[in-house]
């Protein structure tokens, strides 16, 4: 699941407008589908158990405060921080393919929760 704006993954996790699924197959790296939502509440720290519910368990963004990442992470869903804001096929296609610079949380505060697990946790700048 993506936070988007405008068709690009939005930086800010609270200015959002709606979320983008998109559908992968791991093995070929292809992807099935890709749609957009929005949460009939609207988009807050709670929107982690409807992503979740969506069936993402992983979320792919910019910048997000410490709260709705442990919200996400308290629902079974791992936040990739620090990805750059690109149009949507563009950043699932380089988390697929490795090739996308995610780096430090914009909205700054302690990382020590990423637990280094998976290779994009190591700041690359």
């Amino acid at each position: 699941a993506i936070p988007t704006a405008e068709g690009k993954l939005c930086g800010h996790f609270g200015h959002c407008e709606s979320f983008t699924f998109a559908e992968i197959n791991p093995e070929t790296k292809e992807i099935i589908n890709i749609e957009e939502k929005i949460p009939e509440e609207g988009i807050s720290c709670h929107s982690a158990s409807w992503v979740s519910e969506q069936g993402a368990n992983i979320v792919l963004a910019g910048g997000m405060g410490m709260r709705p990442m442990m919200m996400f992470e308290q629902n079974g869903v791992r936040v990739v921080p620090g990805c750059p804001e690109l149009p949507i096929q563009e950043i699932v296609e380089g988390f697929l393919n490795n090739t996308i610079q995610a780096g430090e949380n914009s909205c700054g505060g302690d990382h020590s929760h990423c637990h280094g697990e998976g290779h994009h946790c190591h700041g690359h700048q």
